[in-house]
């Protein structure tokens, strides 16, 4: 062997011999996978009232499992995907379409003599192959329940 083959092995040994007690400390700093359940003690611990927590097998928009809860008296389901297309699919049917958004900003329906819509504010978002969606009254809420389930 030549002495630039001898030095290139023994430069990577010795960055093996450092770098060897340092993979512990490395693996801490990587995130933790989200889990199903994770998500009630990531509520709790942000002070928020958890109940009528349900989890299931077949929990509907194509998604493998599921939990259910209430969070401060806001719905919230959590849904576990295997496969990227349907819950990218699922997330966009989660937001509000373009027309639906005008009128209801501009109060279209209403003016034309139409009932006031009863639809609750409804949030939804997406972290790894899990979704949440949180509906209630109080929008801030929703947005809150989301951003800590972004956190995960």
């Amino acid at each position: 062997m030549s002495n630039d083959t001898i030095k290139k092995v023994l430069i990577g040994v010795v960055a093996l011999v450092i770098l060897i007690p340092l993979l512990p400390k490395l693996a801490q700093l990587m995130p933790e996978p989200v889990t199903l359940d994770a998500v009630e003690p990531a509520f709790t611990n942000a002070s928020l009232a958890v109940s009528d927590v349900v989890k299931s097998d077949n929990p509907g928009l194509g998604a493998v499992e599921g939990i259910s809860m209430t969070v401060n008296g806001t719905s919230v389901v959590v849904y576990k995907f295997d496969d990227e297309g349907k819950i990218a699919t699922q997330l966009e049917y989660q937001k509000p379409d373009a027309g639906s958004a005008i009128v209801e900003t501009w109060n279209l329906s209403e003016s034309l003599g139409a009932a006031k819509p009863k639809n609750r504010p409804s949030s939804a978002a997406r972290n790894g192959m899990f979704m949440i969606t949180a509906t209630g009254e109080d929008k801030t809420l929703n947005s809150k329940i989301v951003q800590i389930f972004k956190g995960l």
